[in-house]
C-alpha cells in the first residue's frame, strides 16, 4: 500500500524568492528534505499537509 500523502511546500530564498510546490512524500520531514536539496539557497522551508478536495467538502456537510 502506497503510505504517501500529498505535501505543500514553500521554499524561500534570502532574495524573497518563494517557490512553491504539491509533491508525495511519506513524512514532512521528507518533504522538507527534498525541497531543501531541491533549492539549497532556501533561508527557510514550510511544508504543509495538503487537504485533499474530498477531505475539505466532507467538513462542511450536506450542500444546500
Amino acid at each position: 500500500m502506497n503510505d504517501r500523502r500529498l505535501y505543500t511546500a514553500d521554499a524561500l530564498t534570502a532574495d524573497l524568492t518563494n517557490h512553491h510546490h504539491h509533491l508525495r512524500a511519506a513524512s514532512e520531514e521528507e518533504a522538507e528534505r527534498r525541497m531543501s536539496e531541491r533549492y539549497p539557497e532556501a533561508v527557510a522551508v514550510l511544508v504543509r499537509l495538503e487537504r485533499s478536495w474530498r477531505q475539505v467538502s466532507s467538513d462542511s456537510g450536506p450542500v444546500s
